[in-house]
C-alpha cells in the first residue's frame, strides 16, 4: 500500500533512520506538511524506547512546533512538546524557536511564559551580536531572519508585555532601547533597513503608549506619523482608540474617516505568511476597541460588527482573555446589538471545539 507521502508503510519501517529525517525534511522544505510530520512524528516514536534523543529527535520537535506555530494558534500540546530542547538545536535555529515560544505565548497574553522566552532571546542575540562584533568581517548568519530582526522582536513584545500589566516605565525602556538599533546594527545595508524599521515602529508605539497615557496632545503627531507610514496604522489606531474609550473623546473627521476606511476593508482573514498570527492578533485588539469605540458612540450596528470580528480572532487565536473581554462587552450592549448578529456571535460560541489531552516528552526531559 502506497502512503500520501510517496512511500510504503513497509518501506517506511524498513528505511534508515537518517534517511527518514532526511525524507522529512525534503517534504518540509517544498511545503509538503502533513506528510513532513507523519515522518518526524514516526523519528521521535522510534526514539523512544531507547531513551536517545539525536539531532534528529531534536529537530523532528521543532519542524513540528514551527508547523503547528503557523498553522494553529494556541497549540500548548506541540508548544509544550518542544520547549525542553529548546536549548539543544542548533545556532542557527535556537533564535527562531524562541522567537516562536515568545510569539505564541504573547498572542494568548500569558506574558509571564512570554517574557521568559523573550529574555532568553535577548540574551542568545546579544552573545551572538558580541561574536559578530569580534569578526574581521561581517556577514550575515545562517539564521531564519537576520539578528536584527530578533532583537527588535524581542525588545518590541518584551515592551509590550510590561505595558499589559501597566508597568509603563519599563515599557517605556525598552522601546527606547530600539531607537539604537540603527547604529548597532549597520555593518550590512539590508540590517540596517530592518534595525530601522524597528526604530521607526517603537516610535509609534511609544507616541501611541503617551496617548494612551493621557498625553492627548500628542495624538495629532500620532496621526501624522499613521498617515505617512501605513504599516503604523493598526497599532496606531488601537491607541487612538483605547484613549478615546477611556478619557471620554471623539475621534476628529480625519481621524474618524481613517478608522471607517481601515475597519472596513476588512483584512484581517485574508493576512498570509508567516507573521499572519501575530498580525491577527494586533486586528483582534483593534477591532475590540473599535467595538467599545462605536457601541459608546451609539453607532450600535458598526460597533456590533467589530465586535463579532472581534471574536471570532479571539476564537481562531485561542485567547481566552480577548475573548472573554469580548463577551463582557456584548452581555453589557446586548440589547442594542442587531439580532443577525448576535446569532453569529452565539453560533461561534457553540462551535467552539474542545481542548485535546496533552502529550508530553517525560522520558526525553529526564535525560
Amino acid at each position: 500500500m502506497v502512503t500520501d507521502r510517496g512511500i510504503s508503510s513497509g518501506e517506511e519501517r524498513a528505511m534508515p533512520y537518517q534517511e527518514l529525517f532526511e525524507k522529512a525534511e525534503s517534504l518540509f522544505a517544498n511545503g509538503m506538511w502533513q506528510p513532513a510530520t507523519e515522518l518526524y512524528e514516526k523519528i521521535i516514536s522510534m526514539s523512544d524506547d531507547d531513551r536517545i534523543v539525536t539531532d534528529e529527535v531534536v529537530m523532528s520537535y521543532f519542524r513540528i512546533f514551527y508547523m503547528t506555530s503557523e498553522t494553529q494558534s494556541g497549540n500548548s500540546e506541540e508548544m509544550l512538546r518542544f520547549i525542553p530542547f529548546r536549548h539543544r538545536l542548533r545556532d542557527e535555529y535556537v533564535l527562531e524557536g524562541l522567537y516562536l515560544l515568545a510569539r505564541s505565548y504573547a498572542v494568548l497574553d500569558r506574558w509571564d511564559e512570554a517574557r521568559q522566552y523573550i529574555a532568553e532571546m535577548l540574551t542568545r542575540a546579544e552573545s551572538l551580536q558580541r561574536k559578530l562584533n569580534g569578526h574581521r568581517f561581517r556577514r550575515r548568519l545562517p539564521f531564519r531572519r537576520s539578528l536584527t530582526n530578533y532583537y527588535g522582536h524581542a525588545l518590541l513584545m518584551m515592551s509590550e508585555g510590561y505595558e499589559f500589566e501597566g508597568a509603563y516605565a519599563e515599557a517605556r525602556e525598552y522601546l527606547e532601547r530600539c531607537f539604537v538599533l540603527p547604529q548597532i546594527h549597520d555593518a550590512l545595508p539590508e540590517d540596517k533597513l530592518e534595525a530601522e524599521r524597528f526604530s521607526l515602529l517603537a516610535q509609534g508605539r511609544l507616541l501611541g503608549l503617551e496617548v494612551k497615557n493621557g498625553h492627548l496632545e500628542r495624538l495629532p503627531q500620532l496621526v501624522d506619523l499613521m498617515n505617512e507610514y501605513p504599516l503604523l496604522r493598526v497599532e496606531g489606531l488601537t491607541a487612538s482608540l483605547m484613549a478615546a474609550n477611556k478619557y471620554k473623546f471623539s475621534f476628529d473627521p480625519d481621524l474618524k474617516d481613517m478608522l471607517y476606511r481601515f475597519a472596513d476593508s476588512y483584512p484581517a482573514f485574508s493576512l498570509s505568511g508567516e507573521n499572519q498570527i501575530r498580525d491577527r492578533d494586533r486586528y483582534s485588539r483593534m477591532y475590540y476597541q473599535c467595538a467599545v469605540y462605536w457601541l459608546n458612540e451609539g453607532e450600535h450596528t458598526q460597533g456590533a460588527l467589530q465586535l463579532l470580528r472581534s471574536i471570532k480572532l479571539s476564537l481562531y487565536l485561542k485567547n481566552q482573555h480577548q475573548l472573554l473581554a469580548s463577551l463582557m462587552l456584548y452581555e453589557k450592549h446586548l440589547p442594542h446589538i442587531p439580532e443577525t448578529i448576535s446569532a453569529d456571535i452565539m453560533k461561534l460560541c457553540e462551535e467552539r471545539a474542545k481542548e485535546v489531552k496533552v502529550r508530553f516528552p517525560w522520558k526525553q526531559m529526564l535525560l
